[in-house]
């Protein structure tokens, strides 16, 4: 695991050194065991190295035989001794144990092509010296990121605020880009809310030649042709190859490994297929003192009943506002998941005694288990009932419901529901997801600056095109696939782990366990009310059943009641008149109103406050102004 970056533009040999040594310092913690670059005609890539395999002879960059082709990489590949035999049957010659090299030799004889072949999760720049290009590549899932600018040549690193270090390019908002942040909570790609900064969408290499840019698709995640097996116990045979491959290939490592291990299926499943490779592997969790938020409790029931190790802490409000202070310093994307700070809170407990973590990410996307997914079922019949009932029954009753503070309370719920219930799809889902409606966006932008931002639903609406056919909950399935984990729950355990100096590893995301998601019809996800269902089906018995038949938590803090108390004070000075008013975005009435409304309860705001906080601390950080 490592942080990369690099330069390809006119300029002397001193200034790409310069520059690179900036950009690699920038982000040391991403790899604090080496640091390496190499510079060519016009070109420098650089690597710092966090070393997971072959510690010893594995330093940055990496070459070919004669030294044509060099490399800089952040991730695992993890199906590279496969890869490695039959390159040396065609008469490739290594000088290191590592993945990285078996990318450039794979590259010498298959091309970019050969890329499909790579079962893992990576970011790399390779460049190649006789043809004197440049390819950026990432994985087709978009586990590990890479953000490039094209102002004043081509630049590229592995977090945005490297780029945004360089003096060499200005930049400014992209008003776009914020209103996207504003309706999903995030950005989605290739878009940021810098103006000149991307994202490398994933599968997909920049190939950089001379004066010429383009790019070409490796890989494709997408809805195939539904398995024609129907049989539940073969699937669920097959899902369990696939659980234990996955798991034991990413288990290969040269340093100590660890789990993160909430008590949901996700990483419950990711423990029991550990504990049977190595039975005394570590696992961390989280605890908080507000029940209805705890699932340390449930950790700890599936760590006793494989046998493990369970090291936790408790994830307090003092904790909260100390990681607060220093949130920019590690999220230079603005996301507006809260759930980051006890995710970086949990990387660092683990840090202290491993380099590397197993995470459950993607199991919600690939076996459909967000609560929303039955929710858009149950919006098809609420369209049913009478007007009239609709409008003087259920909404009054529900506009009723008082206010709490605790994880997914029915008032939140109820309220998100009767909101978007009958809106397109994709408008549906994402206003379900985060926190503002376009028509109130009219009023957060000040004047008229939300008319210039253009379709906030513009990435979204793609989607839904290319998902046509499908029900509403496979399409709101597709939008999580294709940017909620990406853009948001990739990024967030990417930077909290990396921030950390340690590795994270999605076994739920490895290749071979995607294409099975995406080939299984859909009634073997969600099944009446019962989601992840061949998940949960072949799970029974390997886990307590008080882990299979939990409802779904989510790793989320006390959001709403700390703004309405503990974290009160921080928020108003962040949304006050000054501070709001010299950003040139917002409108500070329309903002204030929705903190007083929060902090008297009489509504629970915290999915429109919460990424206007987020973005106001990033704005005080790097300064970013309007065109």
């Amino acid at each position: 695991m490592c942080g990369i970056c690099g330069i390809y533009r006119q300029a002397s040999e001193h200034e790409l050194v310069e520059d690179t040594r900036k950009m690699l310092d920038t982000m040391r913690y991403r790899g604090p065991d080496q640091q390496g670059f190499k510079v060519f005609d016009q070109c420098v890539i650089g690597a710092n190295r966090l070393s997971i395999i072959d510690i010893k002879k594995g330093d940055q960059p990496i070459h070919n035989e004669d030294a044509s082709v060099w490399i800089v990489y952040n991730g695992e590949v993890y199906n590279f001794k496969e890869l490695r035999k039959a390159l040396v049957m065609k008469g490739h010659s290594f000088y290191t144990d590592t993945d990285t090299e078996v990318i450039v030799h794979l590259y010498e004889q298959e091309g970019i092509e050969g890329f499909e072949r790579l079962n893992g999760m990576f970011a790399f720049a390779l460049y190649d010296r006789r043809k004197k290009r440049l390819i950026l590549s990432r994985d087709r899932i978009g586990i590990k990121p890479l953000y490039y600018s094209l102002t004043n040549g081509l630049a590229f690193a592995s977090e945005m605020k490297v780029l945004l270090a360089l003096k060499d390019r200005a930049y400014n908002l992209s008003l776009s880009g914020v209103s996207q942040y504003f309706a999903h909570d995030f950005t989605p790609g290739p878009n940021t809310v810098v103006n000149g900064i991307l994202k490398l969408m994933p599968g997909t290499c920049l190939i950089k030649d001379y004066d010429r840019i383009n790019e070409k698709i490796f890989a494709v995640v997408s809805p195939q042709s539904q398995d024609k097996i129907k049989d539940t116990k073969t699937l669920e045979s097959r899902l369990e190859g696939l659980l234990s491959d996955s798991v034991r290939d990413q288990m290969v490592a040269d340093v100590p490994v660890g789990i993160f291990l909430s008590g949901g299926i996700d990483s419950s499943t990711i423990a029991y297929f550990a504990s049977k490779i190595k039975p005394d592997i570590k696992t961390f969790s989280i605890a908080f003192e507000e029940p209805s938020f705890d699932e340390n409790r449930y950790a700890g029931l599936v760590s006793k009943d494989l046998g493990l190790k369970l090291y936790s802490d408790v994830f307090t409000f003092d904790v909260f506002a100390k990681l607060f202070e220093g949130l920019t310093d590690f999220m230079d994307e603005p996301v507006a998941d809260p759930s980051v700070l006890p995710t970086y809170f949990l990387s660092k407990l683990a840090g202290e005694q491993v380099k590397v973590v197993l995470s459950g990410e993607g199991g919600d996307e690939m076996f459909a288990g967000y609560p929303t997914y039955l929710a858009h079922r149950f919006a098809s019949v609420y369209g049913f009932l009478p007007a009239f009932m609709r409008k003087h029954v259920v909404e009054p009753f529900v506009n009723i419901l008082p206010v709490s503070s605790k994880n997914i309370s029915l008032d939140f719920i109820a309220k998100k529901f009767i909101s978007s219930a009958f809106m397109p799809v994709h408008r549906r889902h994402i206003q379900w997801m985060a926190g503002f409606p376009d028509t109130e966006l009219v009023s957060l932008f000040k004047d008229r600056l939300f008319d210039q931002a253009g379709d906030m639903y513009k990435s979204a609406g793609a989607i839904a095109v290319k998902a046509y056919g499908l029900t509403d909950p496979e399409i709101a399935n597709w939008f999580d696939i294709l940017m909620y984990l990406p853009d948001d729950l990739l990024v967030k355990i990417d930077r909290a782990t990396m921030f950390a100096s340690i590795e994270s590893r999605v076994p739920l995301l490895d290749n071979r366990l995607v294409e099975f998601s995406m080939s299984l019809p859909f009634e073997y996800k969600v099944r009446g009310l019962t989601q992840k269902y061949i998940l949960k089906r072949l799970m029974k018995g390997k886990l307590p059943d008080s882990i299979i038949n939990r409802k779904k938590k989510g790793f989320g803090i006390p959001l709403t009641k700390w703004l309405q108390q503990e974290f009160r004070h921080e928020a108003e000075t962040l949304l006050s008149k000054d501070s709001i008013d010299s950003t040139g975005l917002f409108n500070h009435a329309y903002i204030n109103r929705l903190l007083k409304e929060h902090t008297s309860k009489a509504y629970d705001h915290r999915k429109k406050l919460w990424p206007i906080i987020v973005l106001m601390k990033w704005l005080q950080r790097y300064r970013l102004t309007l065109p």
